[in-house]
Formats: C-alpha cells, structure tokens, sequence
C-alpha cells in the first residue's frame, strides 16, 4: 500500500508542477516568477484498499519559482520525477487555458487528463489520473488551486 500511495502522491505532484518545456512553452508566459501557495485536494478513494480515512486528502504548500526555473521549464521538478517515460499528447491551447493528455510507461505506469487555467493571481488545475500498478487499477482526481503571494524571500 506504501508504495501505491508513494506512487500516486509523486505522480499527482508532478502533474500539478508540471515541466513546462516542450508541449508547455506556450503557457510559459502565463506563470510569473514568485512564492505561490497551492492548495491540493486530492481524492484518491478509487484506488483499491486505500484506507477510508485516506480516500480524500487537502495538502497545501509553498514554493518558489524564479525566472530561471520558467524559463528552463523546471516549476517544480525534483529527482523524483516521473516524467522520464512519459509522453503529452492533444495539448490544445485558448487563451489562458490548456487541456492535454500525459501518458506514461512503466515503471509508472498511467494516463491523465488535465485542464489548467492561469488567472491574474496564479492558477487552477484540474486532473483526472488512472494508473496501473502491480497490474492493480487505480483511478484518482485532483484539483490544485495555486495563488501568488508575492515575490520570493531569499
């Protein structure tokens, strides 16, 4: 069970602090540099014997991202990043909103689907996540609401 909750939380944090290069240089303009505070509700119920207690989970953070991590595309990175097998497809941009689909191989095995808006004051996200590990389903939802704070203290 540890590592299936491992497995999804890393996941789930790499969607909601995406990588932006790539696929995601158009949205580059849309974030600016600064300490943001994000609120991540997650329901991860749909995975099979997570605990009812676990089912559904509010996480909030704080991070700093500088104009070098935007321009590298690294919001959020860490080495513990998935996305070395995975693959953005039916990225569609409008105006200060994308949807796309990530697709990823194993050993990390999963499909998401994804709508991020930016606003004035940072940004919502909202994902659909279904993984497979160890051959077992498992399905999860998250909903990140990131705000500015301001800029970041050194």
């Amino acid at each position: 069970m540890k590592t299936v909750l491992t497995t999804a939380v890393l996941a789930a944090a790499f969607c909601s602090t995406a990588a932006w290069a790539g696929p995601f240089d158009g949205l580059k303009s849309k974030m600016k540099p600064g300490m943001y505070e994000s609120k991540v509700d997650m329901d991860m119920s749909g995975m099979p014997g997570m605990p009812p207690n676990m089912g559904k989970q509010t996480h909030t953070f704080q991070h700093c991202v500088t104009a070098e991590d935007i321009d590298r595309g690294d919001m959020g990175r860490n080495d513990r990043n998935p996305s070395k097998n995975c693959e953005v497809r039916n990225m569609q941009i409008s105006g200060n909103s994308a949807t796309y689909q990530m697709v990823c191989s194993p050993p990390h095995e999963m499909t998401m689907d994804s709508k991020i808006t930016f606003r004035g004051d940072g940004y919502a996200m909202d994902m659909k996540m279904s993984m497979n590990q160890g051959g077992h389903p498992m399905n999860m939802a998250q909903h990140v609401d990131a705000r500015y704070l301001g800029p970041c203290s050194k």
